[in-house]
């Protein structure tokens, strides 16, 4: 099982959950070397150029993939997208194993940008005082500008693993360091394991900072810019206990703070977990509420992950549902008058055993999205999903359910380890992605959660109606789309894979290597459903 949660935190920080499972080889060598096993990133490259949709997410039109984000200089075992973040045409994304030849998994995190639908790498962002094993990009947070990345394997003032957190800020397109943040921690609180950012305030948690003589209770430190960054507040549970990781998640909005415990023993329950609100008055920060499910049971890990925007989302990957252990659950509770109430319980319609629904939340827009990491996508395990719900007069329901794609989606990717929200844009990470060979290097998917219905494509002519493997074929028509990410051909089963050109009305691609002998039917298949088909005849 992954050590981290969504947002970048330590996720299972000394094993986990009985029953889980395991990601495989690299995490538990990271577990056997340090309990950093959770800190896994990933990093993606913009592609509007890519094959996107499988016919199945195509036709069921619930959402349009823009894009696949890739790192421009992926690696194996990169993780790319294991944290990520989004603020209007901005987006980040974090790789906390990228390294060096000379300094493994050091980190790092890829700025991406939007412009006409098409999204590219603007830049990539490193500590300046990078080190081996820092797990820069583990958390990330973007507000505007600044954009807030936790290192929690920095070595700060001698201690090993205390932590730290970098802000960067944009200028003309330019990205350059503005701040490292640290707390007065000391060896192994992993300081940076969660961020928030908002304004000229940033709150970054330490999960395993000691409090009173109570081993790993957690902290949160809150940091205001005022021409400089400094520490404001350091944010503690009433009732935290040894090994509650308070920290473990965090949110923030305006002057409220959201704090996640995941293993927080409540109402008997071991590791049930908890989220805290902290409101700010003036310099003050105060505890203004614990939340826990009503339903809340042993191991389910509440808090794990947390968002917040005006309601409150919180998840709690390890409860129980219908019968389903580890199905995973979300709860929005909502403030009125100063006291808050659980509203809504969220669940996948599809729901399953171990699908750890729940592993990340965004919420944005009116929207609330839960990644369900674990989830198995036609047969295959772990591929990953994550769900859109909307509320109308009090209600929550399921919108939407986002999937890689048939066409993309693999075993073992995690498409859900991380998930952000910016208006009706979706991002989604799936760490675990083997990207052109390069095995866990890592991407994130761009969705459009508003997107208006498309027209059917219609092919009208084929330009040769017949030609070799490799060949060029023009295929002319009308509501192909403006760009290729967003749809894809077919000679036969076998979808084409080189792409000279991609419009509304015409395509020009190369009748694919592997493409069947004789008659074959061509299709064109985008977000408004497959086209008809038009004989094409393949010769040796």
């Amino acid at each position: 099982m992954r050590a981290l949660d969504g947002t970048g935190l330590v996720k299972r920080v000394a094993g986990g959950r009985p029953g889980g499972t395991r990601r495989g080889p690299l995490a538990a060598a990271l577990l056997g070397v340090t309990l950093l096993c959770c800190l896994f990133g990933l990093t993606a490259t913009a592609s509007a150029a890519s094959p996107a949709f499988s016919e199945q997410a195509l036709l069921a039109r619930l959402a349009l993939r823009q894009a696949v984000l890739a790192a421009d200089d992926g690696a194996t075992d990169d993780y790319f997208g294991d944290s990520v973040a989004l603020s209007g045409d901005t987006a980040l994304v974090g790789a906390a194993s990228a390294g060096t030849p000379r300094r493994a998994n050091t980190g790092a995190a890829y700025v991406f940008t939007r412009s006409g639908g098409l999204w590219t790498q603007q830049a990539k962002l490193i500590a300046d005082d990078g080190a081996t094993a820092d797990w820069f990009g583990s958390s990330v947070a973007l507000d505007g500008d600044t954009a807030l990345i936790g290192a929690p394997g920095h070595d700060t003032a001698g201690q090993d693993d205390a932590g730290a957190a970098y802000v960067f800020t944009r200028s003309g397109g330019v990205w350059t360091q503005e701040a490292e943040l640290s707390s007065d921690g000391a060896t192994g609180e992993f300081f940076g394991s969660s961020v928030a950012v908002s304004g000229n305030t940033a709150l970054v948690g330490a999960p395993l900072r000691d409090i009173a003589r109570q081993n790993d209770a957690g902290a949160a430190y809150v940091f205001t810019r005022r021409g400089v960054w400094t520490q404001q507040a350091e944010l503690i549970a009433d009732d935290g206990a040894t090994a509650d990781r308070f920290g473990s998640s965090v949110a923030l909005d305006g002057e409220t703070a959201l704090v996640g415990t995941k293993h927080h023993t409540s109402a008997r329950h071991i590791a049930a977990g908890a989220a805290y609100v902290f409101a700010r008055s003036g310099a003050v920060w105060t505890q203004q509420a614990e939340l826990t499910a009503a339903d809340g049971a042993t191991d389910d890990w509440f808090g794990s992950s947390v968002a917040l925007s005006g309601e409150a989302l919180i998840g709690a990957p390890y409860h129980d549902v219908a019968g389903h252990a580890s199905g995973g659950a979300a709860y929005i509770f909502l403030c009125s008058g100063g006291v808050w109430a659980q509203q809504a319980e969220l669940t996948a319609a599809n729901g399953a055993t171990g699908d750890q629904f729940g592993s990340s939340v965004a919420l944005g827009g009116g929207t609330a999205l839960v990644g369900a990491e674990e989830c198995d996508v036609a047969g295959r395990e772990s591929v990953g999903a994550a769900y859109a719900f909307v509320p109308s007069g009090g209600v929550w329901t399921q919108q939407a359910e986002l999937t890689a794609g048939d066409d993309e989606g693999t075993t073992a990717d995690f498409f859900g380890a991380s998930v952000a929200l910016s208006g009706t844009t979706a991002l989604v990470g799936a760490p675990w992605h083997d990207t052109a060979g390069k095995i866990w290097a890592g991407v994130a998917y761009v969705f459009l959660l508003d997107a208006e219905p498309q027209p059917t494509p219609a092919i009208v002519k084929l330009k040769p109606a017949s030609g070799k493997r490799g060949d060029t074929v023009t295929i002319s028509g009308t509501g192909f789309g403006v760009a290729r990410g967003h749809g894809f051909v077919k000679f036969g089963a076998t979808k084409c894979i080189t792409y000279l050109s991609w419009s509304d009305t015409r395509i020009k691609c190369k009748a694919p290597a592997a493409a069947k002998f004789g008659k074959v039917n061509v299709t064109v298949t985008t977000v408004g459903g497959a086209s008809n088909a038009m004989s094409f005849t393949v010769k040796r």
